[in-house]
């Protein structure tokens, strides 16, 4: 009885050994309290440039050209803030290390406008700032940010997630916008190439150093995040709408610039699913079809969700000498929140992965216990028995049979657990007697 009360514990012990290695690091805050830790890097696309207000932004002028949220300008509606993760009540932005401090969840905020992929390892991007105060005084400023990758010497614990965007600024998407409004085709004669198309060509001519650059990024960021980090690798929408704008953007330079846009992702796309062969944990979202839908929201259609070309600076434009906006043809709240639900969706197909893993690990230890019973022959040495006036040990032989534990997969745990105890206040109670025989 007692050698089948020990086999009983055993097996229960076991099987809750199994279940506290097959349980999902992120199922719920009863399975693990670590704190869900997310890094957001990147290019002004994920900064959210265009979409005041900004990080810092209420501060004086002779304050925030100090402030390097204010610099990158990150926005307080930038789509990384929107992002939402299971089992975390809230968005990322009630999050923000640097206005909250919790042991739920940790947002560290790293996009920079205007980064280019030199940026996050090899060189600090400079940010320069211009505005006259009056009539006799003008400040300018020079501010050196930080490499985008020193943010992880800030972070303590495992980080989950590590999102951004990146290249846009290496193919130089502004020079391009620039081309389409100052070099129209409705200007343009003779058979030679269009201006813009002539750049295009020098663009994907120079490509390979390009999508080396992205490349080393991307592996530099799993190296510094570590293996376990999940790195979400967003691509960029088409710029304009397919009509154009009249005199400004010419159809022909909106599909050319469009279908380059596209022809871009395919190619960060490629290096994402390049690097995945090679064992890293990163994934690739696309929004192009998010920002294509009812006819499109690019820049100039009907309902935009990407900014036109501004031509007046904007209060928070960091030179406010000349003419042009930093925020144009960027994403607008409602395209940060089109970026945000693309996200979203690839943050829940990674989590719900992670779950079904969990589930089928739990089921193969389930199936590992629920055996058929083993017949076995235990030897017990019992000491000191009274033989013939005189102390001996005896050897006595017993055939037991080892139960097989069966479990209720949804009640697993709990079945463990119950198991343990029961068996082991049994077997206190048989020892219990055989004490009081013995006495």
């Amino acid at each position: 009885m007692k050698k089948h009360l020990i086999q009983k514990a055993v097996s229960a012990l076991l099987l809750s050994a199994m279940l506290g290695a097959a349980l999902p690091v992120n199922a719920s805050a009863a399975a693990n309290d670590d704190t869900m830790i997310v890094v957001s890097l990147g290019d002004s696309y994920s900064s959210g440039e265009g979409i005041p207000q900004f990080y810092g932004q209420n501060k004086s002028w002779e304050e925030k050209i100090y402030d390097e949220d204010w610099l990158a300008h990150r926005s307080t509606k930038s789509w990384p803030g929107m992002l939402e993760i299971p089992n975390v009540s809230g968005k990322l932005k009630d999050y923000n290390v640097k206005q909250t401090n919790s042991s739920k969840c940790k947002w560290y905020f790293g996009a920079v406008s205007g980064a280019e992929t030199r940026h996050f390892k090899k060189e600090r991007q400079v940010k320069k700032t211009y505005k006259r105060i009056s009539l006799f005084k003008t400040l300018k400023t020079t501010y050196n940010m930080p490499k985008q990758l020193d943010i992880f010497n800030k972070v303590s614990g495992d980080v989950d997630y590590v999102t951004l965007t990146v290249g846009g600024n290496d193919v130089k998407f502004e020079d391009i916008i620039t081309t389409c409004a100052t070099g129209s085709t409705y200007l343009h004669f003779g058979n030679d190439k269009l201006k813009i198309e002539k750049m295009m060509d020098e663009l994907w001519a120079s490509f390979d150093t390009t999508r080396a650059n992205i490349k080393g990024v991307y592996t530099d960021v799993q190296s510094k995040a570590g293996s376990q980090a999940n790195i979400i690798v967003a691509g960029y929408p088409k710029l304009l709408d397919k009509e154009g704008k009249g005199v400004l953007i010419s159809e022909k330079e909106a599909t050319i610039v469009n279908q380059n846009v596209t022809k871009f992702n395919n190619a960060i796309k490629s290096i994402v699913n390049e690097c995945r062969g090679q064992g890293m944990n990163i994934h690739f979202v696309d929004v192009e079809a998010e920002f294509d839908k009812d006819g499109g929201h690019q820049a100039y259609s009907d309902n935009a969700w990407i900014n036109n070309i501004i031509l007046l600076k904007q209060s928070e434009d960091l030179d406010q000498s000349g003419i042009g906006s930093a925020y144009s043809v960027h994403p607008n709240e409602e395209g940060a929140k089109a970026y945000a639900r693309c996200v979203n969706a690839k943050i829940k197909e990674i989590e719900n992965a992670k779950n079904k893993k969990s589930v089928k690990s739990i089921k193969s230890s389930a199936r590992i216990l629920d055996a058929e019973p083993v017949i076995e022959t235990v030897t017990e040495y019992v000491p000191k028995l009274e033989v013939s006036g005189k102390l001996a040990d005896a050897v006595v032989e017993e055939t037991t049979t080892t139960e097989a534990v069966t479990v209720n997969e949804d009640e697993i745990t709990t079945v463990a657990a119950e198991t343990t105890t029961a068996a082991a206040d049994e077997i206190v109670a048989e020892d219990e007697v055989l004490v009081k025989e013995a006495g």
